[in-house]
């Protein structure tokens, strides 16, 4: 689908209130220019050279995740205090993150997910159905989580609501007339936050989880976008199991973390926040063993798993807090060994300040930083690194197009 200044159809009707994206107005190529111009002046202090941003192969519809809030319709002006206000399905309104914009389209989410979006409002307005309000704790609708294999066409959907009664078959009929699915679940979250998270969930159609595949570029050196071999994987995905929200840019960015792993030739590669295994299978052939160590014991088991359908016997997942195991490590041994690798993936808050102090003590001889905040990278964790290793490469790939943020991968050397 091409942007609106390509003579293709009008940007998305709910640009500039939507907090979703931020640059559908901006040709995609002047995006990547800017991107590259930011992260150049960020890494300036520490990286004096150009840093290539890879394109996404996809830039409308390309994500396969879309966490989409019900919430209560937003007055300009506030109506009486005892007026109800109607239950809104969509995601947050720019700049007013506590109001939720009701949304009738996405351009970015799984595509058919607008048919769903307004099957499911229906279905709540036909039941009577409220959205849960986090400051009264009162109302039912929380979230609806929808999942997407882009290269299967798998589709899942999670209702998540707070406690109460709840009849299935109206909701499975709405999600199935709109988006048919192949896995339906009901989850019942009973915490103020607005996460997509759940105490209890249930099956309500189809299969307990859905499959993704990855074709990661298998280039020989330096990772080739159009490279013709690829190391095929499959995955599978839980409703709130970690993957990547952009498939066939995570292909790409899996490629470059190959490459690089190829040309250190390490014996043994950690992957530390390694989620469901994606980064450790991307590289297990290339390495005697692997270690994958992820906090959350469902994404854990999503690892082993893929590890058995994917038919890789050398990498060992571990569910453990990273700083808790390089704790761990470090009492066992003073260093790692030298022909290792480490590759961390973190969240957007970054590593662990513990986990920077230990990693740093264990000295690995290279460290691969997947990072998909560049500024925590750079003004939190790049301080620590620095006294020990050198910064040796930098380049990012864009799993976000329309949006300010990017993944880059950093490549450390020790001193």
């Amino acid at each position: 689908m091409p942007s609106a200044h390509d003579g293709g159809p009008a940007i998305c009707r709910h640009f500039g209130e939507c907090g979703g994206c931020r640059t559908q107005d901006v040709a995609y190529a002047a995006q990547l220019a800017q991107k590259e111009a930011e992260l150049r002046e960020l890494f300036a202090p520490y990286w004096q050279h150009p840093i290539p941003v890879e394109p996404s192969p996809r830039i409308w519809h390309y994500r396969n995740k879309m966490d989409l809030t019900f919430g209560r319709k937003y007055y300009p002006e506030p109506p009486p205090p005892d007026l109800p206000r109607e239950t809104v399905l969509g995601l947050k309104r720019k700049g007013r993150w506590y109001w939720t914009l009701d949304i009738e389209e996405c351009r970015i989410g799984p595509e058919g997910m607008d048919g769903l979006l307004a099957a499911t409002r229906q279905w709540a307005r036909d039941h009577a159905l409220s959205a849960f309000s986090s400051k009264s704790k009162d109302g039912f609708l929380r979230i609806l989580l929808v999942r997407e294999g882009c290269r299967t066409g798998q589709r899942m959907v999670v209702l998540i609501t707070n406690e109460g009664p709840f009849e299935p078959g109206p909701f499975v009929q709405a999600v199935q007339s709109s988006f048919p699915a192949d896995s339906i679940h009901h989850a019942t979250f009973r915490g103020f936050a607005e996460i997509a998270a759940a105490d209890e969930i249930e099956l309500l159609h189809g299969t307990a989880a859905i499959e993704e595949r990855l074709d990661v570029p298998d280039a020989e050196g330096e990772c080739a976008p159009d490279a013709q071999k690829v190391r095929p994987l499959r995955f599978r995905i839980s409703p709130f199991s970690f993957f990547q929200t952009n498939t066939l840019a995570t292909e790409r960015l899996y490629g470059l973390i190959r490459a690089r792993v190829r040309a250190l030739a390490p014996t043994v590669l950690y992957d530390l926040y390694g989620g469901s295994g994606g980064i450790a299978f991307a590289c297990a052939d290339l390495v005697e063993s692997a270690v994958s160590v992820e906090s959350v014991e469902e994404a854990t088991a999503d690892g082993r798993h893929n590890a058995a359908v994917n038919d890789i016997g050398n990498v060992t997942f571990l569910t453990q807090h990273v700083e808790h195991y390089l704790r761990d490590l470090r009492e066992r041994q003073a260093t790692l060994p030298p022909d290792c690798a480490v590759v961390v993936d973190p969240p957007r808050a970054g590593l662990h300040p513990k986990a920077l102090r230990r990693l740093v003590e264990l000295n690995p001889p290279a460290i691969l930083y997947v990072a998909c905040k560049p500024t925590v990278l750079v003004k939190q964790d790049l301080p620590g690194l620095a006294e020990q290793y050198h910064l040796v490469d930098v380049r990012a790939v864009d799993l976000f197009p329309h949006t300010p943020h990017v993944e880059v991968l950093a490549q450390f050397a020790s001193k």
